[in-house]
């Protein structure tokens, strides 16, 4: 039985967002198999009975391998002083999320936030012993950056000649158990009639993401026919130090432009306790997600699609991504183009209106369950664990120490210091 410590950086609580059920579920999954410990930054209403949940000091010396979705100074100092591999978790390649995130922001700003995202990045790669992300993509994207840093070695080539044990795909999933619904939802809160046709966007409105689209849509619709409504499903993350971001502002003033608000599309404000989302999900007719094409869409991985799957309902998303092929392999909803209103109409009008076709959906998205449980999606990661623990690699403390320096040097900026210091000698006269 293997010491694994799930190093969670996300809020963990009743309420939670991707990261944290993330490592939630994985612990609940690893436990099965191994003595897990969940770390997590906050003090916690949540409890388990197979697994430890930790807010304290990490005790190091019990632990045989780390799964982490960052790797700082501290951690790598004491993973590699105790020879504790590091499984860089790496399903949220956030250098493309930054591109779209501080794009209103100046481009000094953007230059700056950039080189340290990527250089928080590189750090984390040359650090860790395995990585894991959420589909091939993004694989193949880890793997170019791991030959870059020179992380491919002909020691790890000659272990697995695949490097599936040493870049694996572990994505989410989801429960095992068929949701079902328990109390009311979204149509009671925002009294939506029965015979109206729900269209929810789960989890929140981020800035990668087009709602307007989707909103112009149901105004379009709107003028047809009165009974498709549409619900955002929550807009304030549940960690307090996340802002709401500009695109959900924007979405909330389209829809007041449109006056449509409140009558056509909602939005709840509040994020739904993971465990009763179930109740919301079961109260719609189709899940949607629209995004734009851009290099974020095409090494994303969304996550609130596999609730939809989860809750057996029709989807409508936007081509470009790996969920886009998802659909179109499996039959399970429309794929539209990036932007397209009249697509957007005509696919929730088709799933909407041709009963039989929802019907084949629903049967496909069944068959398709059973393949995307939780279990079945750590599966990788068990491989990985026990790789690494039975291929050691050699440890050359010294020369991570090294790195660890570096990396620390590098986050001073010192190339500022030295040309403030320039300045000042030449008495204010910049050379």
């Amino acid at each position: 039985m293997v010491r694994i410590l799930l190093n969670c950086l996300d809020t963990l609580g009743k309420s939670m967002a991707g990261p944290a059920i993330r490592y939630w579920e994985f612990a609940h999954a690893l436990a099965k198999n191994h003595q897990v410990t969940l770390h997590v930054p906050n003090q916690t209403d949540q409890v388990s009975t197979t697994f430890t949940i930790s807010t304290g000091p990490i005790e190091f010396k019990k632990i045989d391998v780390i799964i982490t979705q960052t790797i700082d100074q501290s951690l790598a100092f004491h993973a590699k002083r105790y020879k504790i591999p590091l499984i860089y978790d790496a399903y949220d390649p956030e250098p493309l999320e930054h591109l779209e995130i501080f794009k209103p922001s100046a481009l000094k700003v953007r230059k700056h936030l950039n080189r340290a995202i990527i250089h928080t990045i590189n750090f984390n790669l040359r650090m860790a012993d395995a990585v894991i992300c959420a589909n091939h993509r993004q694989r193949d994207l880890w793997m170019g950056s791991l030959l870059s840093l020179k992380k491919i070695s002909p020691t790890i080539y000659d272990q697995d000649e695949t490097l599936h044990k040493r870049v694996g795909i572990a994505p989410f999933g989801i429960p095992s158990r068929p949701a079902i619904q328990s109390k009311s939802g979204f149509r009671e809160k925002f009294n939506i009639k029965a015979s109206d046709k729900l269209l929810l966007w789960g989890g929140g409105i981020w800035n990668w993401f087009d709602p307007l689209t989707l909103i112009r849509a149901v105004k379009e619709l709107s003028k047809q026919r009165s009974d498709i409504k549409l619900v955002f499903m929550g807009i304030r993350h549940p960690n307090a130090s996340i802002p709401i971001m500009s695109m959900a502002n924007k979405a909330i003033k389209l829809a007041e432009d449109l006056k449509i608000k409140d009558q056509f599309v909602f939005f709840n404000e509040q994020w739904i306790p993971y465990e009763e989302r179930e109740n919301f999900l079961l109260d719609a007719n189709i899940g949607v997600s629209t995004h734009f094409e851009h290099l974020e869409t095409q090494y994303s991985f969304r996550t609130r699609l596999l609730d939809y799957i989860w809750a057996g309902l029709p989807l409508i998303t936007t081509e470009g991504d790996v969920f886009a092929e998802l659909v179109l392999k499996n039959k399970i909803g429309k794929v539209v183009p990036a932007q397209d209103i009249q697509a957007l109409v005509l696919a929730i009008s088709q799933l909407i209106d041709d009963s039989a076709e929802t019907l084949r959906i629903k049967s496909n998205l069944k068959e398709l369950r059973e393949q995307l449980v939780w279990e079945k999606a750590v599966a990788p990661l068990e491989e990985i664990i026990e790789h690494l623990i039975n291929n050691p690699l050699k440890n050359y403390f010294a020369y991570d120490l090294a790195q660890i320096l570096y990396y620390q040097f590098q986050k001073c900026h010192p190339w500022t210091l030295v040309e403030r210091w320039w300045i000042r000698r030449n008495n204010g006269i910049k050379t």
